[in-house]
């Protein structure tokens, strides 16, 4: 859900009329890019439910076996039949194959949301793109298989 939700924000800005993209481009990276960490932490993901007093259920915590920003190394946290799945259920939803995308937006959301602390980079809005949709719907299908 909440993978879903940032990347919903990021189309948002995406697609309104009379927006200059290249204002938004931070925003836009770092949404698209906490999506794709996001979906693929989901992928393995659990949660915790606090304990029952009372009648009255204690706050659930969410958790991942994966951990960290750089995308390559969230997803090869992933058990290998995860990645497998995910790999062709990506390929399935966009064409494309996944790793060179991982590679290519490795850092996407330490470099725009940390940018005081590097030097930054530079950003292909495309492929962000596409890899944040691509993992929502392939984490979604690879689960549903499950």
């Amino acid at each position: 859900m909440h993978a879903e939700q940032f990347f919903n924000a990021a189309e948002i800005l995406w697609n309104a009329e009379g927006v200059d993209l290249s204002k938004l481009c931070i925003p836009l990276v770092v949404n698209y890019a906490l999506s794709a960490e996001l979906a693929m932490k989901a992928a393995e993901g659990f949660t915790n439910y606090g304990p029952v007093i009372d009648g009255i259920i204690g706050a659930a915590t969410l958790g991942s076996s994966a951990r960290g920003h750089k995308l390559p190394e969230v997803f090869n946290k992933l058990q290998t039949d995860t990645q497998a799945g995910i790999s062709r259920e990506f390929y399935l939803a966009t064409g494309e194959p996944l790793q060179p995308l991982l590679e290519r937006c490795a850092d996407y959301f330490v470099q725009g949301r940390y940018a005081y602390e590097s030097k930054g980079g530079s950003y292909d809005l495309t492929a962000i793109r596409m890899l944040a949709g691509g993992l929502l719907k392939a984490v979604k299908a690879h689960g549903l298989k499950q």
